[in-house]
């Protein structure tokens, strides 16, 4: 390889008086003894070198730094202070923390709603903004610091003359950035991302950014394969040989097996393939040809190894950490005395059919950390295949004692495993209502909590089976004994009434916490705490559900004593007990509504104006929510218009409203 990188540099090494060495490049000979625009030539493209490998380090300099101020901005966040009664209606945060809280709110306002859905579907604009960042950074240091010149320098033993222009090395600057830009890409895909860790933001959340990175990768290598073919095959002479010898070398053939690996993995990720191929097969085969890509790349230009084992090592830590998540999970003593050995979970099936489909209730205990709100796990069914693996939200919450955790998740039976599980569900349940099981593997917990103590008001939206990330929040905002939130509220929106079945046991626990309130929702009782007198606001606990196609079902059962409400529903089958259930589940009280609605959803920007409008404490609101992708859009831009960074620092914190979204659903 250096044999045939010195001929193409028209060096001659053996007769060199003094070798000059270049990270990242074939050392120079110094002097240079060719002939004079073939030595302009090559002080061009080796100051062009220097130029482009300082541009790889500036580049992770800038991503390095901003990573240092996200930490420090974590560690350094001031935090709500509790205010002492009697002035509470007058008396506002410090300074610093307003002023915190207004940048955040000024963000939020511009930055969260969606932008360009045709090209951008379901993306903030902060992600827009970012990789358009990105964009202007690679574009300009793409042209800055290249020798535009033309050269014509002779052929020896010819009548032929080369042209060599400043192409090569504007080609080897994509090339040299492309190679940088893979452990970023790399760093965005993995669960155990780094970037989470130092951020705090979800891996999932980095998706977008990993898909544009690896399209610009794509987009370089293409570029900087074109540049080299016209070079070598049109511009150097004589011709077709210096092609021919070019194409041979060893590393060029790396460089062709590299561009194939990149374009297979761009090809095979576009949604309309992977909805042909199947989405295990994409991941599956994205994960080896990315590998084989690194691998081909490291063969193509190994003085610039570096970014490709940076690449390799993270990919290998998080394999190594996903295999080290399952054994710390189900490894241990099994059951029945029966010593160590791998312990799958035996989860209980049930099945739940309307006429939009089949929904999947999956429960089991199993003994293992717990994990926070808001993460989730990722299941296999070994029963009916060990190869595929599909992330899903609890929708039950870890326990705060030293029990097994029970794991209860809603999913919506598609094609694949998940309708295997439909059909293991409904043959089972057709067999006398028997309740069947199977083996679960799981991996995780992924993800970062979303409770957050300075909230003062939770709202939690949810759409389908969406439900599943937002209860939780709902349940642990009740049991939080602490005074920090105060207004809950659970919206959720369904297509059919019978749809409350799914959740039927958590829903009935949540109406028997609805209790009346006296005026404003405020209970206020005092006590002296550190010579201060504080209040004590019982939580003000609202639940709201819209029924979309409420003309379609017929579900007002009879109503049934409250003994038939203690058989268990385990059947799809809309059976006697489901009915006396649902009877239940539907009973009024001031606190809990169902709204029919015909065909149509619910305005999303009037349900958050209400909520917030109505809230009984002048505080932090969080949205947290859930759903098709539609949902999301909505949420984003109903939040971002009640955001306003001058009334937050004027005191106002109604105006402080951020946003969880989860669009993991089952």
């Amino acid at each position: 390889m250096n044999h045939n990188l010195v001929a193409r540099h028209i060096q001659d090494h053996s007769s060199a008086e003094n070798e000059k060495y270049y990270w990242g490049y074939p050392s120079r000979v110094v002097p240079c003894t060719n002939d004079p625009g073939s030595c302009e030539y090559l002080d061009g493209v080796y100051w062009m070198h220097t130029v482009s490998m300082l541009y790889t380090f500036i580049l992770w300099a800038v991503i390095g730094g901003i990573l240092l101020i996200i930490v420090l901005g974590r560690l350094v966040k001031p935090h709500k202070r509790a205010l002492t009664y009697g002035v509470q209606e007058n008396e506002k945060q410090d300074f610093v923390y307003r002023i915190w809280r207004s940048t955040a709110s000024t963000s939020r306002r511009y930055l969260l709603p969606e932008s360009f859905p045709r090209l951008f579907p379901n993306t903030t604009r902060l992600q827009i903004l970012i990789l358009a960042a990105l964009c202007v950074y690679l574009t300009i240091f793409s042209f800055v610091g290249i020798v535009y010149k033309t050269w014509i320098t002779p052929v020896k033993n010819s009548t032929k003359h080369n042209t060599r222009t400043g192409l090569g090395g504007f080609s080897d600057r994509l090339g040299a950035l492309a190679y940088a830009l893979t452990p970023l890409t790399i760093g965005l895909s993995t669960r155990d991302s780094i970037l989470s860790l130092l951020t705090g933001i979800p891996y999932q959340h980095f998706n977008f950014l990993h898909r544009w990175t690896g399209r610009i990768i794509l987009i370089q290598s293409f570029i900087h394969t074109i540049g080299w073919t016209i070079i070598e095959a049109k511009l150097y002479q004589p011709q077709p040989k210096v092609y021919n010898d070019f194409i041979k070398q060893t590393y060029m053939i790396w460089g062709i097996v590299a561009q194939g690996f990149i374009s297979f993995l761009f090809v095979f990720s576009l949604r309309p393939v992977i909805r042909w191929t199947g989405y295990e097969f994409f991941r599956k085969s994205h994960l080896v040809v990315a590998g084989l890509y690194l691998g081909a790349c490291w063969g193509h230009w190994d003085k610039l190894a570096c970014w490709m084992i940076a690449s390799l090592g993270l990919l290998g830590i998080d394999l190594g950490l996903r295999i080290a998540r399952i054994c710390l999970i189900h490894f241990g003593y099994k059951d029945g005395n029966k010593g160590l050995g791998f312990r799958a979970c035996k989860s209980k099936v049930e099945a739940f059919k309307d006429p939009s489909g089949m929904i999947i209730r999956l429960s089991f205990t199993h003994n293992h950390e717990p994990w926070k709100i808001g993460q989730h796990f990722y299941l296999t069914f070994p029963a009916l295949s060990i190869w595929q693996s599909h992330p899903f939200t609890p929708a039950s919450v870890p326990p705060t004692a030293l029990v097994p955790p029970s794991h209860t998740y809603i999913i919506r039976a598609r094609n694949g495993e998940t309708g295997k599980l439909a059909t293991l569900a409904e043959s089972a349940s057709n067999n006398k209502g028997a309740s069947p099981e199977t083996p679960v593997i799981l991996t995780g917990p992924y993800g970062c909590s979303v409770i957050d103590n300075d909230v003062s008001n939770i709202l939690a939206i949810a759409g389908g089976t969406g439900i599943s990330f937002t209860l939780p929040v709902v349940i642990a905002a009740l049991a939080d004994q602490s005074p920090h939130t105060q207004n809950v509220e659970m919206v959720w929106i369904v297509r059919h009434v019978e749809n409350l079945l799914w959740i039927a046991p958590e829903l009935l626990s949540l109406k028997s916490q609805l209790e009346p309130h006296t005026t404003a929702g405020v209970n206020v009782a005092e006590r002296k705490q550190e010579g201060q007198v504080t209040v004590r606001r019982s939580k003000h606990f609202r639940i709201h559900i819209f029924v979309t196609r409420a003309s379609e079902t017929s579900a007002h059962p009879p109503h049934i004593s409250d003994k038939d409400l203690e058989i268990p529903f385990a059947s799809s089958l809309v059976s006697l007990s489901a009915d006396s259930t649902l009877q239940e589940l539907i009973k009024p009280h001031r606190d809990f509504s169902i709204t029919p609605l015909d065909h149509s959803h619910p305005s999303i920007s009037s349900i958050i104006d209400s909520f917030v409008d109505e809230t009984v404490e002048n505080g932090r609101t969080r949205v947290a929510a859930s759903g098709p992708a539609a949902l999301g859009t909505d949420i984003r831009a109903a939040i971002a218009a009640r955001n306003s960074g001058s009334a937050v620092l004027a005191g106002d914190e109604r105006t402080d409203v951020d946003c969880i979204w989860d669009d993991r659903m089952g």
